[in-house]
């Protein structure tokens, strides 16, 4: 299968600044995927409990042990669930704001 688009898998960073305020970064591993779009059943059955997922990334299998965004054409998305299919990884997203710049 070919995969046309990058995008990368981050984990979370929780650290202490100069003045010791909570600061967050995250730690990227690129990898190669397919943007596909949610489905009308999937988007309005996750309406319903109050989730809205905006775009599904298929890619090889990989380890996800502590990744909790990822970021694709410089937008950072957090991950709503994970699907394992025979060689493929089916990753819902869904939009999140970065607070900390």
């Amino acid at each position: 299968m070919y995969f046309k688009d990058v995008g990368y898998l981050c984990k979370e960073i929780s650290t202490v600044d100069k003045n010791k305020r909570p600061k967050i970064s995250y730690d990227e591993k690129i990898v190669y995927c397919n943007i596909k779009s949610i489905g009308l059943t999937e988007f309005y059955q996750a309406q319903s409990v109050g989730l809205k997922p905006e775009i599904k990334i298929e890619c090889k299998l990989v380890d996800l042990e502590g990744v909790t965004h990822f970021k694709y054409d410089n937008r950072l998305y957090k991950i709503l669930r994970i699907n394992k299919k025979e060689d493929l990884t089916e990753i819902i997203l869904s939009s999140f704001i970065m607070k900390n710049e």
